[in-house]
């Protein structure tokens, strides 16, 4: 019947999706290859060599946090969130420039990912913002975004204290 046919297909729907979010998840869990392979500098400029070739973007660090010793959680969360700000930039956003820049002031490291894309009025916490927010906060930190000029995130990491931070 047309109504139990609707209901199937709703529960299939339904399972595809949350599929799908599983899936994202864990791929999101694993450490990037750049990663094992070097600091997060190098990882950083990696990506944004890879990604910048990909998509004809101009994508630009600027490190004024100098050189900071992190944690493998907190890398891998600082990579992420970059890595995840410049796919929303392409491809939401429709941007032909990408700039990021890292600053320190005291025990708080702040990213900044900003672009010249189409920006946007409402701004839905979807997969990849809720993300964000949600690795951020096990740091202890925050994540703030403003589509009005473009798209702007900004990100406030604080610093876990160490031989090399101090």
């Amino acid at each position: 019947s047309p109504e139990t046919l609707k209901r199937y297909l709703s529960l299939v729907s339904d399972v595809a999706r949350q599929g799908m979010t599983d899936v994202r998840r864990s791929v999101n869990e694993l450490r990037p290859d750049a990663l094992e392979q070097g600091d997060l500098l190098s990882a950083i400029h990696k990506m944004i060599s890879q990604m910048g070739a990909a998509s004809k973007v101009d994508i630009t660090l600027d490190n004024r946090a100098g050189r900071l010793s992190f944690g493998e959680d907190e890398e891998k969360i600082i990579y992420r969130i970059i890595q995840e700000s410049i796919t929303n930039s392409i491809r939401h956003g429709k941007a032909d420039t990408v700039r990021i820049r890292m600053t320190r002031e005291y025990n708080l490291v702040t990213i900044t990912i900003r672009d010249d894309g189409i920006g946007a009025s409402d701004i839905e916490m979807g997969f990849g913002l809720t993300h964000m927010k949600e690795r951020l906060d096990m740091l202890g930190g925050k994540i703030h975004v403003d589509g009005s000029d473009g798209f702007c995130v900004v990100a406030e990491i604080p610093i876990r204290w160490g031989m090399e931070n101090d």
